[in-house]
C-alpha cells in the first residue's frame, strides 16, 4: 500500500494461529508519531524512508512499517524484532542516525510489548514473504524457486506457517512422495 507520504509500505498479513511459546519473545511495538509542526512533517518527509530502510536491514528487524496516515502531521508505526537485544540494537543505531538527532522533539504515542509466535496454514498474502524468508534462510533462491514450483504443480498437501504478528519466521511443508506406502517429503 502507498501512504500519503508516496512510500510503499508492506501489507497486513493474515495474524490467526495457535500460539507457540517462545523465550525470548519478539517485541512488537505499535503507535504514533506526531509531528507539531509543518517542519517537523518537512524533516519526517525528508528522513523517514531512509530509516525505515535501515531499520529493515537489521538484522533482528522482522518488520517496519511506517505510514502518514489521513492527518499529514501523523504517522502510524508497526515494528516487530526478534527479541530484546534486536530491539535494542534498533534503538542504539537509530539514537545515533540522521532520523534519532532530527526527531528527538517530535511526540510519540507507542505501545511495546512482547509478541507472540503463532502457527497456521499458509495463505496466499505470504507467498511474496515466505519468499523472501527462503532466500535468506537458505542463502539463495533455490529452495524458495521449489516451493513456489510444488505449489504451481499441486503438489504442497500442507504447509504451516510460523509467523510473528503476520510476518512469517518459518515454514513446515509436506509434499507427497512416490513410494510402496503412503509418503511425505517434510521440508
Amino acid at each position: 500500500m502507498d501512504c500519503a507520504c508516496g512510500h510503499a509500505h508492506t501489507p497486513a498479513l493474515d495474524p490467526s494461529g495457535t500460539p507457540v511459546p517462545l523465550s525470548p519473545a519478539p517485541v512488537a511495538l505499535h503507535g504514533r508519531l506526531i509531528c507539531h509542526d509543518t517542519a517537523q512533517m518537512l524533516t519526517a518527509l525528508d528522513l523517514l524512508q531512509d530509516h525505515a530502510d535501515a531499520s529493515r536491514a537489521e538484522p533482528g528487524c522482522l518488520r517496519f512499517d511506517i505510514a502518514q496516515s489521513d492527518d499529514p502531521m501523523v504517522w502510524t508505526l508497526s515494528e516487530v524484532f526478534a527479541d530484546e537485544d534486536a530491539f535494542a540494537a534498533h534503538q542504539a543505531r537509530t539514537a545515533s542516525s540522521p532520523w534519532g538527532l532530527c526527531s528527538r522533539d517530535m511526540g510519540r504515542d507507542f505501545h511495546r510489548h512482547a509478541a507472540q509466535v503463532m502457527i497456521r496454514p499458509e495463505v496466499p498474502s505470504d507467498h511474496a514473504a515466505l519468499h523472501a524468508l527462503l532466500v535468506r534462510a537458505f542463502d539463495g533462491p533455490a529452495e524458495a524457486r521449489l516451493l513456489r514450483a510444488l505449489r504451481a504443480d499441486g503438489d504442497l498437501s500442507h504447509a504451516l506457517v510460523a509467523h510473528v504478528e503476520g510476518v512469517p519466521v518459518g515454514l513446515v511443508a509436506l509434499s507427497p512422495l512416490q513410494a510402496a506406502e503412503p509418503a511425505f517429503a517434510l521440508a
